[in-house]
């Protein structure tokens, strides 16, 4: 036996490990770039799948507000739609809790004037009238507040301009010479106010509608009365809103105007909203590599209007 032999590798060996190596690592690498090519491909459909939900849990949360503290008439809607420049228009009213429902303020007739109804135009100004108001808490009427003027059975919508506190009790409000605001009749025109029984109440807004490819949500109104709107969602192909009615009907819009008293505002149960959703970006495993969209539909049922409809 050769005592000096040394123990070891031979070239052969070391070529076959290498190779062996370099096989082995080389699957690693494809494996994790498959791996990491499948999630991001999947977070292209989870980025459009996420801010589906996301739109359907707003819509869905504000459209249960509809109606709460103020009632569906034939001529006023708590929901309202109508076409946009790039898709439909949604709105909401309610009567907000701060933490209590806003309350109704009633007109202080101007001193001197005792007929009734009082003569036609406000109590301070033009498109101004005094109202009361409690010591505490804060008056929650503001400059931007949306409100509804109640004169009797009659109701018009009304945006504050500004408010100036003449008393401990009372406070001026007055309002923006709109003739309509979100699609309702508006402000003071020909209105003769009852000395007993007009009152203002804030009222809470949410506006949904598309600028361009973005869902916006508004929860308060610029003064020229358009909404003052922040992003939602971005992507946002079509936003197209549906009036269900209680007769089964779909259409549009409301409509006041003609003989079948069935599609009025108080007659709407549902309403069906489809959205459709573009990826950002595009991804060769998604959709062919081309642009993914997804069209999501829900129908909601606001509760409060249907409790309206049951109780008459």
């Amino acid at each position: 036996m050769n005592e000096n032999r040394r123990a070891g590798f031979t070239l052969v060996e070391m070529l076959i490990a290498l190779t062996l190596g370099v096989i082995v690592v080389s699957a690693a690498i494809q494996y994790f770039m498959t791996e990491f090519r499948v999630l991001a491909a999947n977070d292209v459909r989870e980025v459009v799948a996420r801010n589906g939900r996301y739109i359907g849990v707003a819509v869905r949360r504000d459209l249960q507000r509809a109606g709460v503290g103020i009632e569906t008439t034939t001529t006023f809607g708590t929901v309202d739609t109508w076409p946009g420049t790039y898709g439909d228009t949604l709105v909401v009213l309610y009567v907000p809790y701060i933490p209590r429902p806003a309350p109704p303020h009633t007109i202080v007739p101007p001193d001197g004037v005792t007929e009734n109804p009082l003569p036609p135009g406000s109590t301070c100004g033009l498109q101004c009238i005094e109202v009361t108001k409690e010591a505490e808490p804060a008056l929650e009427l503001e400059a931007g507040s949306l409100g509804r003027l109640q004169v009797l059975a009659g109701r018009r919508l009304v945006l504050i301009e500004s408010t100036n506190v003449t008393s401990d009790t009372s406070v001026e409000l007055k309002f923006t010479d709109a003739a309509t605001l979100l699609g309702q009749r508006a402000g003071m025109a020909d209105l003769s106010l009852d000395r007993f029984g007009t009152y203002a109440q804030e009222l809470q807004p949410v506006v949904y509608y598309l600028d361009e490819d973005r869902l916006m949500r508004a929860v308060r109104l610029n003064l020229d009365g358009s909404p003052a709107g922040q992003v939602l969602a971005y992507g946002v192909e079509d936003f197209d809103v549906e009036l269900v009615f209680f007769d089964g009907d779909v259409y549009e819009r409301v409509n006041v105007l003609d003989t079948d008293d069935s599609n009025d505002y108080d007659d709407v149960s549902a309403l069906k909203i489809t959205v459709t959703l573009k990826a950002d970006r595009v991804h060769p495993l998604v959709n062919g590599g081309e642009p993914l969209e997804r069209t999501f539909v829900w129908t909601i049922a606001p509760r409060n209007l249907r409790y309206e409809k049951n109780r008459l």
